[in-house]
C-alpha cells in the first residue's frame, strides 16, 4: 500500500471547457497548469473568452472548486489515486483500502485460526491462499473503488489465513533443535521480500503492474506448497488420527532423506495407548457397541480455553498485548519514517535492509541468551529510542534517520523473538486459535498506529512518547512469561497449566 497509494500530479479543467478554444501559442498541459490554482490545488480559475479564445487567468480571477474533471499526468507514476481520482474532498478515501486490509486480516487470522484448529493447517491454509489469489486478481482489475476496498478486504482475510498457519505449520514439523533457524529463515526471507519490493517499485511505476509483480510469487508459493507441504503431524497426532500422522512423518523422512522406524514405533505405541483409553471409555459410558475405530469425541478447544485458568490467561494476555504492541511500534516507526527528507524509495530500502541485520541479530541473541531477556531487551531499547527522538534536534536531519533505523531494528528483532514465543507457550490444542488471536491484536495495533501520530497536532512529543510508554511497558512484562529456550513444544493446555 506504500507505493500504490502514491500522489500522481494533476491539473483541473474548467467549468464548460472546450480545448478547441485554447490559444494556439500553448499546449493543453501548459493552459490546465495555468488555470489550476497554484495554492489550491484542488480549486481552478472561472475563464473569459475573447475572439473565441480563452483569456490566461490572473491573480484577480475568480475560481471555483475542482468538480468538472481533472487531468492526471501519469507517464512517469499512476496509482490508486489517479485510477479512481483520489484526491481533493475525495483524498481522505485512499486510506480506506488499508483499514480495510487490516480489517481483514483481523477477521482471517480469527476465522481460519479456529478452523486450522478444528479442520487441520494445511487445508484451512490452501483455503486462505486461494482466497487471497483470487481476491488479489479481481482487486487490480476492480472497475471501481468499492470493488477495490472490497476485494482489499477480502485479500486481507485470505492473508489472516496464510501467514500465521504456514509459520505455525513448519515449527510444528521441526524439532527444538532447529526452531531457531527455522525462525530465523522464515524472518529473513520476508525482509528480502521487501528489499525485492522497493526494488520492483522503483522499476515499475504503474499501479496494476506492480500489484501483477506482488501477486505472481503466492501462485508459485502455492504451487510448490500443494506438491510438498505437509499437513502438521503435531496435529494430527493431538487429534489421535495416527495413520495420517504416520503418512505425514514418512512423507517429511522420505524429503529429507532420514530413516523414520523410531517415529513409526513410537506412533504405533501411542496409537496403542489411544485405542486402550478408548476401550476403557466405552465401558465406563455403558456403550458397548463403541468399537476400536470410534472414541467419544473430545470437545473442541479454542482461544477461550486459554484464558479459564489463572496461570494461562496470564501466559496469554501477555504475549497477546506484546504482539499489539510490537505491531503499534513497528507500524508507528515506519509511518514516522515517511517524514524523513529524501527519495522515498530510498528510505524504503534503508527501513527494509535493517530488517536483515536485526534478524540476525535476533537469532543469535536468542540462542545464546534464552528467549525472554532479549524480547525484554528489543523492547524497552524500541521503547527508548521512541522516546528520545523527542528530543532530537530537527535540523539535523540524521538523527531521525539514525533513530528510525535503529528503532525498526530493535521492533523486527523483538517481532522475531515474540514469533517464536508464541508458538512454544501456546499448545499445539489451540496453537493457531492463539496465534490467530495474537495476530489479531497486532492489527489492532498497526490500526492505532496512525491515529496515535495524528495526536501530533496536540503535541509533536505524543506520539513516540505513547509509543515509547507502550514498548517500555511490554517489555518489562514479558519478565513474567517461561523461559522456553530448548524446551518442546506444548501439546496439551494441561502443558501450558504447568509451567
Amino acid at each position: 500500500m506504500v507505493f500504490i497509494r502514491e500522489t500522481v500530479p494533476f491539473a483541473c479543467y474548467p467549468a464548460n471547457f472546450n480545448e478547441s478554444m485554447i490559444p494556439s501559442n500553448i499546449s493543453l498541459d501548459e493552459f490546465l497548469n495555468d488555470v489550476t490554482v497554484k495554492d489550491e490545488k484542488c480549486s481552478v480559475y472561472n475563464l473569459v473568452s475573447e475572439e473565441g479564445f480563452y483569456v490566461l487567468p490572473t491573480s484577480n480571477s475568480t475560481k471555483e472548486s475542482c468538480n468538472h474533471g481533472r487531468k492526471f499526468y501519469t507517464e512517469d507514476l499512476s496509482s490508486i489515486v489517479s485510477e479512481f481520482e483520489l484526491v481533493c474532498d475525495k483524498e481522505w478515501l485512499k486510506n480506506i483500502a488499508v483499514s480495510a486490509t487490516f480489517a481483514g486480516v483481523l477477521l482471517g487470522n480469527l476465522v481460519f485460526g479456529i478452523f486450522s484448529d478444528r479442520f487441520g493447517r494445511y487445508k484451512t491454509y490452501c483455503v486462505g491462499e486461494i482466497v487471497y489469489i483470487c481476491c488479489s486478481l479481481t482487486k487490480i482489475n476492480a472497475p471501481n473503488y468499492i470493488v477495490f476496498v472490497v476485494m482489499y478486504f477480502l485479500e486481507g482475510f485470505g492473508i489472516g489465513g496464510t501467514y500465521i498457519i504456514l509459520y505455525t505449520i513448519l515449527i510444528e514439523c521441526v524439532t527444538q533443535n532447529y526452531k531457531m533457524r527455522l525462525n530465523f529463515a522464515f524472518h529473513g526471507t520476508f525482509a528480502v521480500g521487501e528489499i525485492i519490493l522497493g526494488g520492483v517499485a522503483y522499476l515499475l511505476r504503474k499501479w496494476q503492474h506492480l500489484l501483477y509483480a506482488s501477486w505472481f510469487p503466492h501462485i508459485m508459493i502455492f504451487i510448490i506448497a500443494l506438491k510438498y507441504l505437509p499437513e502438521s503431524p503435531r496435529w494430527l497426532l493431538n487429534k489421535e488420527r495416527f495413520t495420517e500422522a504416520e503418512k505425514s512423518f514418512n512423507r517429511i523422512a522420505k524429503l529429507n532423506g532420514k530413516d523414520n522406524e523410531d517415529m513409526v514405533n513410537l506412533i504405533q505405541e501411542l496409537q496403542r495407548k489411544a485405542d486402550g483409553k478408548s476401550k476403557f471409555d466405552a465401558e465406563v459410558v455403558g456403550n458397548k457397541n463403541l468399537g476400536k475405530k470410534q472414541r467419544i469425541p473430545k470437545k473442541q478447544k479454542t482461544a477461550i480455553d486459554l484464558l479459564k485458568r489463572p496461570r494461562s490467561a496470564m501466559i496469554s494476555t501477555n504475549i497477546w498485548f506484546n504482539w499489539f504492541v510490537n505491531s503499534m511500534l513497528y507500524y508507528g516507526v515506519t509511518l514516522n519514517s515517511v517524514d524523513m527528507s529524501g527519495n522515498r524509495y530510498v528510505n524504503y530500502l534503508m527501513m527494509a535492509v535493517v530488517e536483515i541485520p536485526a534478524s540476525i541479530i535476533g537469532y543469535l541473541t536468542f540462542r545464546w541468551f534464552g528467549h525472554r531477556k532479549p524480547i525484554v531487551f528489543f523492547m524497552v531499547f524500541g521503547g527508548i529510542n521512541c522516546i528520545v527522538s523527542n528530543f532530537v534536534p530537527k535540523a539535523n536531519l540524521w538523527f531521525p534517520l539514525i533513530l528510525a533505523v535503529l528503532g525498526k531494528l530493535g521492533v523486527t528483532a523483538s517481532f522475531f523473538g515474540i514469533y517464536l514465543t508464541s508458538t512454544e507457550l501456546f499448545p499445539t490444542a489451540v496453537r493457531n486459535s492463539g496465534m490467530g488471536t495474537a495476530s489479531s491484536f497486532a492489527r489492532v495495533g498497526g490500526i492505532l498506529a496512525p491515529i496515535i501520530l495524528g495526536l501530533s497536532i496536540y503535541g509533536s512529543w505524543i506520539p513516540l512518547s505513547v509509543y515509547g510508554v507502550f514498548g517500555i511497558v511490554a517489555g518489562l512484562l514479558t519478565l513474567l512469561l517461561p523461559e522456553m529456550k530448548d524446551a518442546c513444544l506444548l501439546q496439551t493446555l494441561e502443558d501450558l497449566h504447568d509451567l
